[in-house]
């Protein structure tokens, strides 16, 4: 690939500069975003001030437009958007770093009234913005120590004031970055503005003071990391309400510096604000929403108890917390850290634990990931009657795995995926319909051959579904096609 980019940009140089200059201009006339690009390479030939002349103008422009953007520009809006950060980072960067960081900083700072300005449903201007902020980092360490001293001062200038949870994205892009002076001087200076916000709680606070207050905490955390005051963090992780304290990543850092026994009670403390969810298997056996950070806590639990020397307690939890989610992740965690041989036992236990499960989905899904697909196609053959059709983002997937190996349990599942969407009349699934049939089809041998008592055979079967479902002609259809 290299060579082929070097390649074409010697065969582009041997054009000449006069034939690839038209070129340029040709291509400027058709594209906007690449029209403002030539213009500040051109600007460049003058200088960084130049370059930075182009790049004021346009987000000036940016920053007094008040119109929304239709759903049919946005495209060339976030493109213009795109090409904006850009030049300010490709042309301006390069000559003059800190020049570069406060128009960059500048532009950010654009982002509540550009996103009160357009639908970003789909992210890609936030993303835009998030881009820019990663470029800060670089454009910092980049800069002479004398200009880093002076980030904080411009970074407050710009963000101070914002409620997006900007500002300290930008505080953890460029604090490594910023001597210990100027940080103590910056966290001096989060800390007063900090102060001088209501509270809640005080009768006058609202969203907007809350967002700020928030803001301000996790960008002195960020200062507070980049001065290695791990206390300093930790002190302002207590002010926050219970419902916000990150409690993980407080006893990770505690872990990581050694810190065990603390980390054990920071990982221990009840949860505040939780947030569920459920997976597709928890939906189809009726199970009730999980804690989305359950797994999390119990490995980092565990790896706690195991640097304080309570191996035994660590194992216990992981095996309790498997037995509980049949996570296939927590299982092989456990696992790794069995003595050599010991796994054999454990993970035959492991498996009769999740036959025996009465979550049926979940079970089946564990044995399809493991994989222990003898174990899976046991599942399904002796549970033949829970499979339902409608669950197919569970049992295709299951049915696709088992056709080699497991063919009877296979059968089970594309009839079971079949005979809903006929019973269902679901015409708009006719075409997967006919697409099980096939399988069916190429399953008959080996699966009546291996089929169980009370399972009929794929004759009787076809025969069954002509007689019930033979006036479904969109259906039968499909499946002439497929032949």
């Amino acid at each position: 690939m290299a060579e082929n980019t070097t390649n074409k940009l010697e065969k582009l140089i041997a054009l000449g500069a006069e034939k690839l200059a038209r070129l340029v201009l040709d291509a400027a006339e058709r594209d906007t975003g690449f029209k403002r690009l030539v213009a500040a390479a051109l600007a460049g030939a003058k200088g960084p001030k130049a370059v930075a002349g182009v790049i004021d103008r346009k987000i000036g422009a940016l920053e007094r437009a008040t119109g929304f953007v239709e759903w049919d520009r946005a495209k060339t809006f976030a493109a213009d958007l795109d090409m904006t950060v850009k030049t300010i980072v490709g042309e301006l960067g390069p000559a003059d770093p800190i020049l570069a960081a406060e128009r960059l900083l500048r532009f950010i700072a654009t982002h509540e009234a550009v996103f009160e300005r357009i639908d970003d449903s789909n992210g890609q201007i936030q993303g835009i913005y998030e881009a820019a902020i990663d470029e800060l980092g670089p454009l910092a360490a980049a800069s002479p120590e004398a200009e880093r001293e002076r980030l904080p001062d411009m970074i407050m200038k710009a963000l101070g004031k914002e409620t997006h949870g900007y500002l300290p994205m930008v505080v953890v892009a460029v604090a490594a970055e910023i001597p210990l002076a100027a940080l103590a001087r910056w966290d001096m200076e989060l800390a007063t503005r900090r102060t001088a916000i209501p509270s809640k709680g005080d009768g006058n606070s609202d969203w907007a003071g809350e967002a700020s207050i928030s803001g301000l905490i996790a960008s002195r955390q960020a200062v507070a990391h980049a001065r290695g005051d791990l206390d300093g963090l930790i002190a302002l992780e207590e002010t926050k309400h219970a419902n916000f304290q990150n409690t993980l990543e407080i006893a990770n850092r505690l872990l990581a510096a050694g810190r065990a026994k603390e980390a054990l009670a920071w990982v221990r403390r009840p949860p505040g604000r939780r947030i569920g969810y459920m997976t597709s298997a928890d939906v189809a056996d009726g199970l009730n929403g999980r804690d989305l950070a359950s797994n999390r806590r119990v490995s980092l639990e565990a790896a706690i108890l195991e640097a304080l020397g309570d191996q035994s307690t660590a194992q216990a939890l992981r095996w309790s917390s498997f037995e509980a989610t049949l996570d296939i992740a927590m299982l092989r965690e456990h696992v790794a850290r069995l003595e050599d041989f010991a796994e054999f036992e454990v993970l035959d236990r492991a498996f009769d634990h999740v036959s025996a499960a009465s979550a049926g989905y979940a079970a089946l899904a564990f044995f399809i990931g493991w994989p222990r697909l003898d174990r899976a196609g046991l599942l399904v053959l002796e549970r033949r009657d829970i499979w339902d059709g409608r669950r197919y983002d569970l049992l295709l997937p299951a049915a696709q795995a088992l056709e080699e190996k497991q063919p009877a349990a296979a059968t089970i599942l594309y009839r079971g995926l079949l005979n809903d969407i006929l019973l269902r009349a679901r015409s708009p699934a006719y075409g997967h319909g006919a697409r099980y049939l096939a399988r069916l089809d190429d399953l008959a041998m080996a699966s009546d051959a291996q089929a169980i008592a009370q399972m009929s055979t794929h004759a009787t079967f076809k025969a069954e579904i002509a007689k019930a479902h033979g006036r479904k002609t969109g259906f039968w259809e499909r499946v002439r096609a497929a032949n």
